[in-house]
């Protein structure tokens, strides 16, 4: 073997070496484990929003009360007030209306009116009372009696007062004789009997009664507010003392 031969020999085995030395980290990187990768860091968690009141939509949720609050505020208090007031004032209102159409306990004209016993007119006469606006009559047989009428004072026909004329003469339509002592209308000349009874005159009806009761000790009540219109029966309305 020629020195060029060993030397190229020496050459050879330095590569091979060399190579297999090259293969070798390869595949031992080959071999080695796998690492298993890191995962991604997860997001950070959303707080969670508050959960809604339960109830229905239109359900009213009372704030807690801080201690020391008022219970009621200011602007309630004022409230309260105003609307209080509003309601107070409407009631009375309404109040003295029902009072103003149902009167209670009403004394007078449009009540009760009381005439003492030794102020009840003897049989054959009658008596003005202004406070309840009659005439309070003490019928004879003669008369259509016995007994008290009260008469309303108001002539049907215009509303005039109707006076007693114990002169005024006219003649008694049962008996055609002229007789003394009529009421009279001084507005149109309506002329009517001691009882009420209309025997002349424009007036379409005789004079109203009123309600009339006799207590046990001869005192009259006459109720002025309960009104009868006159009709040719009111002699046989007369109470019997």
């Amino acid at each position: 073997m020629t020195e060029q031969d060993k030397t190229d020999e020496t050459l050879d085995e330095s590569a091979a070496t060399k190579g297999e030395a090259t293969e070798q980290p390869a595949a031992k990187a080959a071999e080695a484990p796998k690492v298993a990768a890191k995962p991604a860091a997860k997001p950070a968690k959303k707080e969670k929003e508050p959960a809604p009141p339960g109830g229905p939509p239109t359900a009213v949720v009372e704030q807690k009360r801080v201690p020391g609050s008022p219970v009621v505020s200011r602007r309630r208090v004022l409230q309260i007030g105003i609307w209080g007031g509003i309601g107070a004032a409407v009631a009375a209102m309404g109040a003295s209306f029902v009072d103003f159409v149902y009167p209670r306990n009403v004394s007078g004209f449009g009540g009760t009116v009381s005439v003492a016993a030794v102020a009840v007119p003897s049989p054959g006469q009658k008596v003005q009372v202004p406070a309840g606006r009659f005439w309070l009559v003490n019928l004879t047989e003669e008369q259509g009696g016995p007994g008290l009428l009260a008469l309303w004072w108001k002539c049907p026909h215009l509303g005039c007062t109707v006076p007693w004329k114990p002169n005024f003469v006219w003649p008694d339509p049962t008996t055609g004789a002229d007789t003394k002592g009529w009421f009279r209308c001084p507005c149109h000349g309506s002329t009517y009997t001691h009882a009420g009874v209309r025997v002349f005159g424009p007036a379409p009806r005789p004079l109203d009664t009123m309600d009339l009761k006799i207590g046990s000790d001869g005192r009259v009540t006459v109720n002025t507010g309960d009104v009868t219109p006159g009709a040719s029966d009111n002699p046989e309305r007369a109470v019997r003392i």
